[in-house]
């Protein structure tokens, strides 16, 4: 079912209703961090070493905040430094990157011709034509405007949330992404993991997570609609580049069962040159 194997149980009453029962597709969506990352850690760069746990290969991406290398054992050391957009660069976007131009379409799940999504475009962005100012103006506009935050909603898409004002990570990435594109600046949705101290009941744990990333000045920038106080940290491991869609949601959950995390480090400034970076 989308991706993963469901079993269904015949058993007692008295079993099924057990307080101690773990519900799988929830254990799925954490991963147990080697040990407690502090916020100052956070604020700076980290490297994570990946091992696969299968024999299927654990493509992660990178891109212009995340470095990725193999070691020769095979274990992966992705190292997520965050980066502050640049400010000069003018909305909307009129470049040519194929990448880009896609990143400002409407789809089924982000529909930023909707005249609602414009509408809430006008009034996030306002009169600022600086695209960095516009994104962060964004960002914080969403966290403010979806008022019930919890997961009561399965998946939704931009416009419902527009509609609705409710929903959890995914919903504040998909709005996000549409008010952007809406205001004529790319952007996509990221889904990966994120570090909590506390997360669905496990401490020091890594979530499963979907956040924005916008492109300006010929890069990609992350916004964390979710935590715009805060906003994107290394804590963040991307994992997959999608497009809104539910399924893309699913892909994630099935990745997470592919590896663990067996150190998290403080990344030196030199620690990511012989990394190697996908356009």
């Amino acid at each position: 079912m989308m991706g993963m194997t469901m079993e269904m149980i015949d058993c007692p009453k008295e079993f099924a209703l057990a307080p101690d029962d773990t519900f799988d597709f929830l254990a799925k969506l954490t991963l147990s961090s080697p040990r407690p990352l502090s916020p100052a850690e956070l604020a700076g760069p980290m490297s994570y070493t990946l091992v696969p746990q299968k024999d299927t290969p654990l493509n992660i991406p990178a891109d212009d905040c995340q470095t990725v290398r193999t070691d020769p054992d095979g274990k992966i050391i992705v190292t997520v430094r965050p980066a502050a957009m640049p400010a000069g660069c003018k909305l909307p976007y009129k470049g040519s990157d194929p990448a880009a131009l896609t990143a400002l379409e409407s789809t089924e799940y982000i529909q930023c011709a909707d005249k609602q999504i414009r509408d809430l475009a006008k009034q996030a962005v306002g009169g600022t034509t600086d695209t960095a100012k516009a994104s962060a103006q964004i960002e914080s506009f969403v966290d403010g405007y979806i008022t019930q935050k919890d997961l009561s909603v399965g998946y939704a898409s931009a416009l419902e949330v527009a509609r609705s004002r409710q929903g959890d990570c995914s919903e504040h990435a998909l709005l996000t992404a549409a008010i952007c594109r809406a205001a004529g600046i790319p952007a996509r949705v990221v889904a990966g993991i994120v570090y909590a101290d506390v997360i669905l009941g496990k401490q020091n744990a890594f979530g499963a997570h979907l956040w924005t990333q916008v492109y300006l000045d010929g890069k990609w920038y992350s916004l964390d609609a979710t935590r715009s106080t805060s906003g994107f940290s290394s804590g963040h491991i991307a994992l997959v580049y999608c497009d809104g869609n539910p399924t893309d949601f699913y892909a994630l959950v099935n990745r997470l069962g592919c590896f663990v995390i067996s150190s998290a480090d403080p990344a030196a400034p030199e620690s990511d040159k012989t990394a190697t970076k996908n356009p």
